[in-house]
């Protein structure tokens, strides 16, 4: 279940997209507010990683509990291997939060705001 986070982290931001965006349309936040915390998606990456490690952390713990000694070494390159799983998970969050960028700022005629 864990391994699924980096879908579940790009399904979130694109259900976050659309809840700000209707908001935005409904008049009930700003536009600016709206971009200001649609940047918040931009951390689900590194959340992802940490989620991932984590559970291969408790994973080898659980495979060994009598004799498990923690290798800092191993867990290190085991997170420095999930580094591209990062970027993998980055590029579609960054695309999104480029175009809700764009999408507050050229449509205004379509959106129309209501400051609070």
């Amino acid at each position: 279940m864990l391994y699924a986070a980096p879908v579940i982290a790009v399904v979130a931001a694109i259900a976050y997209f659309i809840v700000l965006l209707l908001r935005v349309r409904r008049g009930a936040i700003s536009r600016e507010k709206a971009m200001l915390r649609y940047t918040s998606v931009l951390l689900l990456p590194i959340v992802v990683v940490l989620v991932v490690w984590g559970a291969g952390e408790l994973s080898n713990y659980f495979a060994a509990p009598d004799d498990f000694h923690w290798d800092p070494g191993s867990s290190r390159s085991f997170l420095v291997s999930l580094l591209p799983l990062a970027l993998y998970v980055a590029a579609p969050i960054v695309a999104l939060v480029v175009g809700f960028w764009l999408a507050m700022k050229f449509s205004r005629a379509i959106l129309p705001t209501v400051d609070r």
